[in-house]
């Protein structure tokens, strides 16, 4: 009960999922409720607040100066508890312990929590992997790309089209509608790809540490 067992759309194959819950939600909240001076940045600069975000948070050295979240858990069915959403190990330290700081340690956690989960999904499927495909409204940030390429030590990549759901959809109505003969002749058609990132090996041995750590406490 470590995964979820979905059928895949493609006949014989079959999707395992490892969820980790609240990402985008969580960055909603502390974007709502600590970052308005980042909001008129963005506004006068003409760009995302998430970009201002993410600027800032990368000056921040990979572990976040030891901060660590608590807003979800690895994929467990059949214990599933999730602790009271909390920042632990935070420090009165100003240079430290800021915004940049804690909104990186929310990418972190993030990405660490999904590594544990690929781990799980690894052991199950018996596959192993070096690639990633990395889709949704977190992969248009270039930080945590690159923070769940190292967490992972895996390339990850990232598609021109990022609402992966609503392209698949698409797919299969094209194929429904008899404009391509599979989902995989329309998926080489339409998917192309924007970027990819590689790990930096620093950064992963970093990781690794706070993944054991993570990896206990869930």
């Amino acid at each position: 009960m470590s995964v979820r067992v979905n059928p895949h759309v493609i006949d014989g194959l079959s999707q395992a999922e490892g969820i980790t819950f609240f990402s985008g939600l969580i960055m909603r909240w502390f974007r709502d409720t600590f970052c308005d001076m980042e909001k008129h940045e963005a506004a006068e600069q003409g760009v995302d607040v998430y970009a201002i975000l993410e600027a800032k948070a990368a000056k921040v050295p990979a572990g976040s100066h030891g901060i660590l979240p608590i807003f979800s858990d690895s994929m467990k069915y059949g214990k599933w508890y999730h602790a009271a959403p909390s920042f632990i190990n935070l420090s009165i330290d100003p240079e430290v312990c800021n915004k940049a700081s804690m909104f990186r340690s929310l990418q972190e956690n993030a990405c660490i929590v999904s590594a544990i989960n690929l781990e799980k999904v690894k052991a199950f499927t018996r596959l192993d992997f070096e690639e990633v495909v990395f889709a949704g409204g977190a992969s248009k940030g270039p930080l945590w790309c690159q923070i769940l390429a190292d967490v992972t030590g895996c390339r990850i990549k990232v598609p021109e089209v990022k609402e992966a759901t609503a392209l698949g959809a698409a797919m299969c109505a094209a194929v429904g509608a008899g404009l391509y003969e599979s989902i995989e002749t329309a998926s080489d058609a339409w998917v192309a790809w924007e970027h990819t990132c590689l790990p930096n090996g620093v950064n992963t041995a970093t990781y690794e540490t706070v993944k054991k750590t993570v990896a206990e406490g869930v």
